[in-house]
Order: C-alpha cells, then sequence, then structure tokens
C-alpha cells in the first residue's frame, strides 16, 4: 500500500507552529487585544483534528505538487477560519465547553467571544495572503475560501432559524451541507487545489470525492453530540438535547415515533427545562425509533461514494493520504 509522507500527526504539528509562531508576532504588535490573541491561541492549544488544513495540505498535493512551507502556511489559516465559526456557534448556542475547557463567553463574557471570533476571521485572511502564492492561485483560492466562508455563515443562519420549527429531512441534509460538509472538507481541498494550480478534471474529482465526504463528516458530529464519551468529545453530550437541534436524527426519529412517544420528543425536545431523566429518554427513543441506526447507514453509504470517487488522474501519494483521512473523518470518537 502506497505511503505517504509527512503522516498526519507531524502535518499537525507543523500546522500548530505556524499558528502560534503567527499569532506571537501578531500579538506583538497590537498589545491592547492581548485577551482576545490570548482566546484565540487557547483554542488553538486546546486540540482539534485539524481536518480543513489537513484536506487543503492533501488538495495541494494531489496532482504530485512537492510539500513546501507556502501550502502548510496557506492550511493553517483555515485552523483560524474554523476558531472564529467555533467561538461565534458557541456563542449562539449558548454552549459552555468546547474541547473539555470552557468557551470563550463563558470564560469572560459575549462581546468579549463576539471581537475573538472577528479576530480570528481577520487574521485567517492575513495568514493565508502571508503565504506568498503567485497572483493567480491566491486569487483562484481566495474566490474557495470566499464561498468557503459565505457557506457556512448561510448554514449557520438556516440551522438557527429551524430550532424551534419542525423541517424535513431534505432540508435536515442541506444544512448539514452548508454549516459544515462542504466546508469541513469540500471547500479545504479546492482552497488547496487551487493553490497547487491542479488541472480542472482532478478538481471535479476532489469536488466529488469531499461533497458526500463532508456530509457524513456532519453526521457523524450529529452522532456524537448524543452518544459521544464526553470525556473524549470535550463536549457535554446533552448539548445538541438541550439545544433542539432539528438535524437528520430529530427528523428521523420524530418520522419514526407515535402516539405518547411522539408528543413527548417533539414537547420536550430543545425544553429549557429538561431534567436528567428527560434527557436520557429523549436519548432512548432517538435510539430505539431506528434513527441512530439509520443515520450511521447514511454514514456509511456516504463513506463509500466518496472513496469511490477518488481514481485515476490523482497522485498516489496523495490518494493514500485521502483514503486515510475517510477513516479519521468517519471513525472518530471526537
Amino acid at each position: 500500500m502506497t505511503r505517504f509522507d509527512p503522516r498526519f500527526e507531524e502535518l499537525r504539528q507543523d500546522i500548530d507552529g505556524v499558528l502560534l509562531d503567527f499569532l506571537g508576532a501578531r500579538r506583538a504588535e497590537l498589545d491592547e487585544s492581548r485577551v482576545l490573541f490570548d482566546e484565540i491561541e487557547r483554542m488553538v492549544r486546546a486540540g482539534g483534528k485539524r481536518i480543513r488544513p489537513l484536506f487543503a495540505y492533501w488538495g495541494y498535493r494531489s496532482a504530485g505538487r512537492p510539500h513546501d512551507r507556502h501550502i502548510v502556511t496557506a492550511a493553517a489559516a483555515l485552523e483560524l477560519l474554523h476558531t472564529f465559526a467555533l467561538i461565534h456557534d458557541d456563542v449562539m448556542d449558548g454552549t459552555r465547553e468546547r474541547r473539555g475547557h470552557p468557551t470563550v463567553h463563558a470564560a469572560h463574557d459575549v462581546s468579549t467571544a463576539i471581537l475573538a471570533g472577528d479576530l480570528a476571521l481577520v487574521l485567517a485572511d492575513d495568514l493565508l495572503m502571508s503565504a506568498e502564492f503567485a497572483t493567480g492561485p491566491a486569487r483562484a483560492a481566495f474566490g474557495v475560501y470566499s464561498r468557503m466562508r459565505r457557506e457556512v455563515i448561510a448554514g449557520q443562519l438556516l440551522d438557527l432559524r429551524t430550532v424551534d420549527g419542525m423541517v424535513d429531512e431534505n432540508r435536515a441534509r442541506r444544512i448539514a451541507v452548508l454549516k459544515s460538509g462542504r466546508y469541513s472538507v469540500m471547500e479545504p481541498l479546492l482552497v488547496g487545489a487551487s493553490l497547487g494550480e491542479v488541472p480542472p478534471e482532478t478538481q471535479e474529482m476532489l469536488a466529488r470525492f469531499g461533497e458526500p465526504l463532508g456530509e457524513a463528516f456532519q453526521l457523524k458530529d450529529d452522532l456524537l453530540g448524543i452518544f459521544g464519551d464526553p470525556a473524549v468529545t470535550g463536549k457535554p453530550v446533552d448539548s445538541d438535547i438541550r439545544e433542539g437541534k432539528r438535524n437528520l436524527l430529530f427528523v428521523k426519529t420524530v418520522a419514526a415515533l407515535e402516539g405518547d412517544d411522539l408528543s413527548f420528543f417533539r414537547d420536550r425536545w430543545g425544553a429549557d427545562d429538561l431534567t436528567a431523566e428527560e434527557i436520557m429518554r429523549l436519548r432512548d427513543l432517538v435510539g430505539s425509533s431506528g434513527a441512530r441506526d439509520a443515520v450511521e447507514a447514511l454514514v456509511l453509504e456516504l463513506r463509500l461514494n466518496a472513496e469511490n470517487a477518488l481514481g485515476p488522474g490523482i497522485d498516489a501519494e496523495a490518494e493514500a493520504a485521502l483514503h486515510e483521512l475517510v477513516s479519521v473523518v468517519v471513525a472518530r470518537d471526537r
């Protein structure tokens, strides 16, 4: 089997090194904003899978480009973009814990969190532009990057507007794709591919690979949000239930239940005064209704669709890395 280099852990360390050096340099230039830089750095140091930078890196190398510092720098910028999204998402959802640590608004206040998220977004642009790519590929990549930002904002708005209402399966899946799917896998791949001047046909292949895998990524997140181990995920296991997330698990559960169980599920999902016993019953209904099994089956189907999309035209080393990233996305426990 083809091996690839650098391995993910080594690349994560390189990405983190770029991030911490960059944040340190920018902090020194603007000491008045130290608390905001400190919070962004705290988020970076708290962990994370670095999924988006990894996909950007291997998108760049998909046509045989060698490893270099320019793509590591550009890929690291996507982690700052993700930090912006996480900080603001935590504010909107009222989440008090992220990666086993207090969220920014829990540690300070909402205003500080909004400013920290804004700064992370600005710094992401700054870091991406500092990667020193030629004008043509840099402009093409920024077009994808800009679309990536628009889509995640649109997905978040859709998510917010469905919390108190009913959604069908198509809408739930659309939210999953926009809020996280494309932003986590497909668009990072294409940012990297654009920087690497990858041929259009290979970029189309990467898009066919990334679209279903991105949806699988978000559906796996939804499963972990209810059935994951908080000690591993770093988030309370009841957060999605308390927030009343209208995701695919919710939709499929509602479709399968009837009678008192259906009334209870609709009435109490996302209620402000949920008890621990009610949360356990809601969680059990997601499982016993068959919704959990159905979503897990869909994740595996999407995985297969993604893996089948890769074929001739992609560098062998990049293909091996992308196949392994599929396992990272689908088989993860956090």
